[in-house]
């Protein structure tokens, strides 16, 4: 008489786990590790399959426990391709919207930040919102964290503000040109403080695509792609589009 080597249910796939793992060609330790560790959708129909060779022909599985491996199987296989699919999605819509970050050299841009470029001509322009009527003060630091310069702007409504600095010192000197920071000083008519964001504003001069998410350079000033407000295109696009 032929002796199953497993009963059906749970111990017949134990055992036929057992016989895939001890039939399998030899290979590394690490790989063997890594191979127990995770049973994919290979191994699984390896096991339904070895159940079925190595069921006891006297007491076989039960057909409706078959059919319930099967489906189950299938969903697996579902699932495992959904998978594959979205992150193949994923992939190609990242790679698409690093390459689109390109297209924002040479626009003008408003984003969050608190910095400030001076060109060499000696200007620079700074943007903040501001949420209530205050009156204003912009503090101009040097990267020491100095004040530089310190621009009064009167009281302002609320709303999207900016304002120029014309690269002097509080001295009247000339300064180098270069990244400065900025903080705004709103206080209302009783003296409370107002609410202010600070903004960053001016032209795209480069990208860099070497980090998982594109960096926006406006002069030296770095800017993460999720932090842009605003687009303006350049008269110089505008007058090409028009001639066009």
């Amino acid at each position: 008489m032929t002796t199953g080597i497993a009963a059906s249910g749970s111990g017949s796939a134990v055992s036929a786990l057992q016989a895939i793992q001890q039939g399998g060609t030899a290979t590394s330790t690490s790989s063997s590790s890594t191979q127990n560790d995770s049973v994919d959708k290979d191994a699984f129909l390896k096991i339904f399959l070895a159940q079925m060779q190595h069921q006891d022909p006297l007491n076989p599985m039960d057909g409706t426990e078959f059919t319930s491996q099967l489906a189950q199987f299938s969903s697996l296989e579902q699932l495992y391709n959904v998978n594959t699919n979205l992150q193949s999605l994923q992939t190609s819509a990242g790679g698409s919207t690093r390459y689109q970050a390109m297209d924002f050299c040479g626009k003008e841009i408003t984003a969050k930040g608190d910095q400030l470029t001076l060109d060499e001509d000696g200007s620079a322009k700074g943007q903040f919102q501001l949420q209530g009527q205050a009156e204003c003060t912009v503090q101009v630091t040097d990267s020491s964290g100095n004040v530089v310069r310190t621009i009064p702007l009167g009281v302002l409504a609320a709303g999207q503000r900016s304002f120029s600095w014309d690269g002097l010192d509080s001295s009247g000197n000339k300064v180098a040109s270069g990244t400065y920071s900025f903080s705004v000083n709103a206080v209302d008519g009783t003296g409370s403080s107002v609410l202010c964001d600070t903004m960053v504003t001016g032209k795209v001069t480069r990208v860099n695509l070497e980090g998982e998410s594109p960096i926006l350079y406006v002069g030296d000033i770095p800017i993460n792609l999720s932090e842009v407000l605003d687009i303006a295109t350049s008269e110089t696009d505008s007058g090409a589009a028009a001639g066009g």
